[in-house]
């Protein structure tokens, strides 16, 4: 199966893979440069970040990807979460994720600048409020995701209701996607692309401890993998 383009706003990214914002300071300018330059979205985990560290990390990625689609990644429910939004747009970042948690705000500050902002979410009344209010994009996040949305169904439940709900912007399936089939499994859903973040945990471009991500290695086994609340 030949892979799409996954298209937002303006952003054309000529592989539909959404690289997750690990927090804090695993997904920084190296991995994200590293996704965007391999045709896909790369995303700067900003939660937890001073601002001024922010900037460094953008500008920093923009160096190492001058030509790819750089966005950050940013938890509303962080303390700072409209300073970090604002810090990102004043450098000019091509799109802005959020989740955990749900922002009317952001919005308006993406209006302003013309930055795509997409939300992640987890029912599809949620993505027709957002569509409503401005998104670019719906992320879907399920059960399987690492995000921080508390619910207990699967992203390939949820992903078909939102599609079915949105109008004219394209849904990105996330949460155990973790190799090809789980990418074409959520074509097939009707997403337009997928956002993967335990893929990149164990790259090189990770700041993950070693340790770390010998244990993701490690992990092969079905019983290896268990999911929390």
């Amino acid at each position: 199966m030949k892979l799409p383009e996954l298209r937002i706003g303006n952003l054309v990214a000529k592989v539909p893979i959404i690289q997750g914002g690990m927090a804090i300071r695993l997904s920084t300018a190296r991995l994200a440069a590293a996704v965007a330059n391999e045709g896909g979205i790369g995303l700067i985990a900003a939660s937890g970040l001073p601002f001024d560290e922010l900037r460094y990390e953008i500008q920093l990625a923009r160096k190492l990807s001058p030509n790819g689609i750089i966005g950050i990644n940013a938890m509303v429910a962080a303390t700072q979460f409209a300073g970090l939004v604002k810090t990102a747009i004043e450098e000019g970042i091509d799109l802005v994720v959020a989740g955990a948690g749900f922002s009317r705000d952001m919005f308006a500050m993406g209006k302003e600048s013309g930055t795509p902002i997409v939300p992640i979410v987890s029912s599809a009344k949620l993505a027709r409020i957002s569509e409503g209010l401005g998104a670019a994009a719906i992320i879907v996040e399920g059960s399987e995701a690492g995000g921080h949305l508390g619910t207990d169904r699967s992203a390939r439940d949820i992903v078909p209701e939102v599609v079915a709900a949105v109008k004219n912007i394209p849904v990105i399936g996330a949460g155990g996607v973790l190799d090809g089939k789980d990418i074409v499994d959520m074509l097939k859903l009707g997403a337009s692309g997928v956002q993967m973040g335990s893929r990149f945990a164990a790259s090189d471009e990770c700041n993950a401890s070693d340790e770390l991500k010998k244990m993701y290695v490690r992990a092969t086994n079905p019983e290896d993998i268990v999911l929390i609340q």
